[in-house]
Parts: structure tokens; C-alpha cells; sequence
């Protein structure tokens, strides 16, 4: 099975104003299985007592209404064309009685299938304005909200997907063959759902295809289908089906996380009562928003001290189905209250943890984030890893390898607030400075981020922060270390020359000779918004093993990042006098999908230019760091504006190309902040 992620490429959630399914074929290519029969097994189909399927398929039979809904259903499916939406009414009738049957003792389904093709469904309600109106034809949602459900992926435990025709089934006898359009459509959806569903390690899906069925398992590598059965021939394996996911599956048997719970409502209310007991604000947890508490698993997943709870809503959550899945939250210990960020994503198989990366830092700078702890993430209780994997192979640890990817989670301190949620522009630029010198600081050493983004620069969340301490640069999984080899560990006891016995002596070993072992997977990463456009390039082109990820790429994600943030802020908080279609300048940046259409964007002074069309909400030391910032990009960049020279080019300028360094990008940065006012 080819790696879906090898690459380490995902689409921001800025991105994700347009459907990205052209994206996704390439990605699941090679990366699907067909007739797979351990889907069964894992829905659980063998465990629906033989009684109520016999009763089920007698009472659907003695039914008029449902026999006349077979009946028509039938005809619509014959084709010659697709009468998909004449099949809602049909299907939703026939999931409900399917729902409300009560089993041997007397339970129906917890949850039930509702149809949402007239809903977007959103992960943020403050959000939708972002997000596609991809949504499934049906949604499972609890049956106590089955008559009001909201429009929140969050509230959806799994979904399906109708279409007209039996040709328009997934199967197909080629794996490595473009996939069809039904397995990207219902890829979108699992990513979303795997979005918007927090700590969601996968997706399942039923889908109806004409007069037939199939289930589909979605992860971060790949898709299996079950077998494909006839919906009346085999009517007693659908029953199963259904029975199994709204009645039989369990939370974490359709994908949520062992080792996160959301708080129930008295529990939520005792979490912030301690809070304000000790001082703590309880402001960033909104009415309805829910509360999870998080642990990294294992043996030790039973204490409180190895729990964490959700402060507010998420920092970041990234829209892909493959590649890391990251999400950022800002989390208290449930016993001491410290106040961490957490960073939840998944990792290749072959790559090193992000944690053995920040272990390879020397001294500190407060431009970086510190590491206090994580690792690999384990089910509870055990010491087996959770992966694509093992969540394959029934829990069941396997070898990993760079086909799989693993749960990973580390906290870090300080703790930020997103780029864009400055509350002035001074604000913003210091924060990116101090992130740009701890970027310095890192490359200094041999260590190389190579994944600059708007999710992983943080602003400080201090009232009044140090100099250089405003904002901080996180999230090293991607990083490329050249330098020597560190190694830290803790000695339980040990002995002073004068008998002075000292516990849990942490020690740090530095390999001079010794390259780092830390393995980093591919050559070139990134998020796609915020690459460097020589990697861009060699992405189009196909080229990738021919470039090299360089200090001066990172820099220039920089420039991406600040453009970013400068407008998004202006979208979060927007002026008075923000101008009507600014919302649409910020998509037409940042919506693309494709390396190809990214670069060719940024060969045009669109990106740029912005400054200029909207001078009244930008002030006129940023207009002049953006037009410095312009005119060292078109040295050091392989492309060509598409319209005249940058204005006041000095002599000589262009010449020659020019890297972008760090020092030439903090000396744009220092003009401009000098020039803002204070206050």
C-alpha cells in the first residue's frame, strides 16, 4: 500500500473553501482495499441476534408501507439515469422502522439516521462562512436530537451516502487506478467528520448505490470497503448493518478516542466550579461548547495527574483526511490546573516522535515553544501504541512502518493564542518577530523547521510579555536536525563526592561525532498555503527529490504566514470601514488547494497588492513592510510578477537572485514595528 501522507503535505482549514477532492484521488490511490472482510468484523455484524434479524425482515414483509417503498425503490434505481433524491423519502422510512424495532430486550437505537442533505455542517458555528457545503445525504445523531439535530459535524457518529445507479459503486478491479467518484466524495466527508469530530480516530460510512450497499472505513491512510450486497437479496445483512451502527457500535467502535471522554454535564460544572474555587477564569468556556479530558494512555492513564481537560474551543484543527490530522488546544492538568498547550496529530510510522526532536534543543529561547511532555499515544491500560495499525488489526499490535501512522501528543508551554487574534497590528508583528528569532535560534543548531503555518506560531498569551517573548514558534514534528546527537535521561539515585544523595538527576549526553538519529521521513514538507514557491514548483512538477527544504524557504513561509494573519485578523474583528468583498480577497489568497494553482496566484500582485486596494484598514508602516517584503521575494523568488517592477527598485536590484535570510526579514520587521505607535 502506497503512503498517502509520504510527503507530509495537509490542507489548512483556510484552504477548505472549495471542495479538494482532485487532491484527495491522488492521495488515495493505492490506498484503498476492496472486499475487505475485517470491516465486518469490526461493525459486528455476526453479533445482532439471528431473532431479530428473522423478526425484522417478517414485520418489514407484513408492512404495506415499507413493501411499497421496496417496491418503488426499485424502479428508481433501474436508471437509465439517477432519481437519487426520489430515494430519500423511500430510504428514510425504511431506517426508521429499522431504528425504533426493539430488540430482545426491549432497546432500540441509540442512535438514528437523519437526512441532512439540506444542512451544511459546520466544526465551528462561528466558522461556516469557511467550510464547504460537502455534506452526507444521511447523518447518525443521537435519537434524543433526532428532531432538532444541530448543524455541527461534532454531533454526527457516522453517516451515508445514497447515490442513483449500482454502476456507481467504489469497487473497482484495479486498486492503483483513480479512484471513483463516490470514494472521493465520501473521502471529503470523512475528513470532515474526522475534523469536526474532536480526537476522532476514524469514520464509518454506509453506502447505497443503486440497489446496492457497502460499508466503508475511513483512517489516515486509507479506506476499506467491505463486500458490496444487494439491498433486497441480501436484506438480512442490511438490517445487520444498520442494527450495528445506530444500535450495537459503541462510541469508540465508530472511531472515537479510548483515551478522551467528553465531561458530562454535572462533571462540567464540578471542572469549573474548581476553577473559580482556585482563582482561574472559566470565561473561554462558552454554554454549549463541550469539555473533553485527555490522556496520553498506558499504564498510568488511570491517575489525574496524567489527565487533561479542554480550556475554550480549539486553536487550530487542520481539514485533512490524510497526512497529520493536527489539533491544537490549550488544556489544564485536572490535578495541578497548569495551564499547557496540547498537540494532538498523527505521524508517519517511519518518522521519529516529535517529542525526541524538542529533546535535541540546546538551552532555550523564548521564541520556541518548551516541551514539558508527551509521546506515542497508548490505549488505556496497555502499552500498545494507537495506530492505523493496530486499529486495523483489531488492537492487536503490529510492526509500524511508513504505510501507517501513529497517534502522537505532546504539551508544550507557554501557552498562546492564534497569530491572528491580535488585538492591534503591533501586537501581531512582535509576535512574529520573536517567533522568526527563536526560528533563528533553532537553525543556529542544525534544527530546521520545514512546516511554517499560521497554526503553528503562537501569540503570547501575557498581558504584558518580555521582549521577544510576544509570540513563539511550536510544532517540530516536521523538523530536520543536522546537528549533533543529544541524549537526555533521568538517573533515579545517585551519589555526590561529599554523600549527598540526589534523586531523579536528569543528565544531558551531546554526540559530537554522532549525527542526530532522528528519522524525518521526507525531504520536503509544508502546508501547502504557506510553502515556499520553489517547493511549490518542484511539487507541480513533480520534482521533489531534486530541491531541497532550505532556512530561506522557511523564511519566506514567514511572509505567507504574515499575509495570512494580517487579513484574517481584519475578517475575525472586522473595522467599521473594512470594504464590502475583503471576506472574498481572503479566500481568492488563501483557498487554493494545488501546488500549481498556489504559485500561479502568487506570480500575480494579487497577494500582495491588498495593502494597497484597502489602505483605510492597514496602516502605512505595514504597507511599506509589505512593500519591502514584496521586493525581496522578487529577488530571491523564481517567478516573475506578471505585471511592472516593484516601484523605488534600487539600482542594481534583481540582478542577481537573493535568499531570504532571517536577518534581512527582522530588519524589515524592526522598521515597521518602530514606526507603529504603541498604543
Amino acid at each position: 500500500m502506497a503512503s498517502g501522507s509520504s510527503l507530509g503535505f495537509e490542507v489548512s482549514r483556510s484552504g477548505h473553501t472549495e471542495a479538494s477532492r482532485n487532491t484527495l484521488k491522488s492521495e488515495l490511490r493505492g490506498n484503498i482495499v476492496f472486499d475487505d472482510s475485517s470491516v465486518f468484523q469490526h461493525l459486528g455484524v455476526d453479533a445482532i441476534e439471528d431473532a431479530f434479524v428473522k423478526r425484522a425482515v417478517e414485520l418489514f414483509e407484513a408492512t404495506p408501507a415499507l413493501v411499497q417503498a421496496r417496491a418503488e425503490l426499485q424502479v428508481l434505481t433501474q436508471g437509465p439515469q439517477s432519481r437519487e433524491q426520489e430515494m430519500y423519502p423511500r430510504l428514510a422510512l425504511i431506517f426508521r422502522f429499522l431504528e425504533l424495532l426493539k430488540d430482545g430486550v426491549g432497546r432500540q437505537s441509540r442512535l438514528r439516521f437523519f437526512q441532512s442533505s439540506g444542512l451544511q455542517l459546520v466544526i465551528e458555528p462561528n466558522d461556516s462562512w469557511m467550510y464547504p457545503k460537502n455534506k452526507p445525504d444521511f447523518s447518525a445523531v443521537l435519537a434524543e436530537l433526532f428532531d432538532q439535530p444541530s448543524n455541527l459535524w461534532r454531533d454526527r457518529f457516522s453517516w451515508c451516502e445514497i447515490k442513483g445507479l449500482s454502476g456507481d459503486r467504489p469497487h473497482q478491479v484495479d486498486p492503483m487506478a483513480d479512484p471513483k467518484p463516490i470514494t472521493c466524495q465520501t473521502a471529503d466527508y470523512a475528513r470532515l467528520h474526522l475534523s469536526g469530530y474532536p480526537f476522532q480516530l476514524f469514520s464509518v460510512g454506509l453506502l447505497i448505490y443503486g440497489d446496492e450497499f457497502s460499508v466503508g472505513i475511513y483512517d489516515r491512510v486509507g479506506v476499506r470497503y467491505s463486500h458490496s450486497y444487494n439491498m433486497w437479496g441480501d436484506f438480512d445483512i442490511f438490517v445487520r448493518v444498520v442494527r450495528c451502527i445506530t444500535a450495537n457500535m459503541t462510541p469508540q467502535q465508530l472511531g472515537q478516542d479510548p483515551t478522551v471522554r467528553c465531561l458530562a454535564p454535572q462533571e462540567r460544572g464540578a471542572w469549573l466550579d474548581k476553577l473559580q474555587l482556585n482563582g482561574l477564569s472559566t470565561d473561554d468556556y462558552a454554554l454549549n461548547d463541550p469539555v473533553y479530558e485527555i490522556s496520553l494512555g498506558g499504564a498510568t492513564s488511570h491517575l489525574d495527574s496524567e489527565h487533561w481537560i479542554t480550556a475554550g474551543r480549539p486553536i487550530w484543527i487542520s481539514l485533512s483526511m490524510f497526512g497529520r490530522g493536527t489539533l491544537v488546544w490549550r488544556v489544564r492538568n485536572k490535578q495541578t490546573l497548569l495551564l499547557r498547550v496540547l498537540k494532538n496529530a498523527w505521524r508517519n510510522g517511519a518518522r521519529s516522535p516529535e517529542s525526541t526532536v524538542y529533546e535535541q534543543i540546546q538551552g532555550w529561547h523564548p521564541g520556541v515553544a518548551r516541551f514539558d511532555r508527551g509521546g506515542d499515544v497508548k490505549f488505556p491500560g496497555q502499552d500498545a501504541v494507537i495506530s492505523t495499525a493496530t486499529l486495523r488489526n483489531g488492537g492487536i499490535p503490529i510492526q509500524e512502518s511508513d504505510q501507517h501512522a501513529v497517534l502522537h501528543r505532546v504539551l508544550i508551554y507557554p501557552v498562546g493564542r492564534s497569530l491572528y487574534s491580535a488585538r492591534s497590528e503591533l501586537e501581531l508583528l512582535k509576535g512574529l518577530r520573536a517567533a522568526l528569532q527563536g526560528h533563528k535560534f533553532l537553525c543556529d543548531q542544525g534544527i530546521l523547521h520545514r512546516d511554517i503555518s499560521i497554526g503553528n506560531i503562537m501569540l503570547s498569551s501575557d498581558e504584558d510579555p518580555q521582549p521577544g517573548a510576544e509570540g513563539f514558534l511550536m510544532d517540530l514534528e516536521f523538523a530536520r536536525h543536522t546537528g549533533p546527537d543529544v541524549q537526555r535521561r533521568t538517573i533515579p539515585l545517585v551519589r555526590t563526592p561529599n554523600g549527598q544523595m540526589l534523586k531523579d538527576v536528569k543528565i544531558m549526553h551531546i554526540d559530537f561525532g554522532q549525527p542526530s538519529s532522528i528519522k524525518r521521513g521526507a525531504p520536503m514538507t509544508g502546508t501547502l498555503q504557506f510553502m515556499a514557491v520553489d517547493l511549490l514548483e518542484a511539487l507541480a512538477r513533480r520534482r521533489t527529490s531534486q530541491v531541497e527544504h532550505l532556512p530561506q524557504h522557511d523564511v519566506e513561509s514567514f511572509i505567507w504566514v504574515l499575509i495570512y494573519a494580517l487579513m484574517r485578523r481584519l475578517i475575525e474583528h472586522p473595522p467599521d470601514n473594512i470594504p464590502e468583498g475583503f471576506k472574498n480577497e481572503f479566500v481568492m489568497c488563501f483557498g487554493r488547494t494545488t501546488p500549481m494553482n498556489i504559485m500561479t496566484f502568487r506570480s500575480s500582485r494579487t497577494q500582495w497588492g491588498f495593502v494597497r486596494e484597502y489602505p483605510k484598514v492597514f496602516s502605512r508602516p505595514v504597507r511599506d513592510l509589505l512593500r519591502q517584503l514584496q521586493k525581496r521575494f522578487t529577488r530571491s523568488s523564481i517567478l516573475q510578477l506578471d505585471e511592472d517592477a516593484p516601484e523605488e527598485e534600487e539600482e542594481g536590484e534583481g540582478d542577481v537572485p537573493e535568499p531570504l535570510t532571517h536577518t534581512a526579514v527582522l530588519a524589515a520587521l524592526d522598521t515597521a514595528i518602530a514606526k507603529l505607535p504603541a498604543h
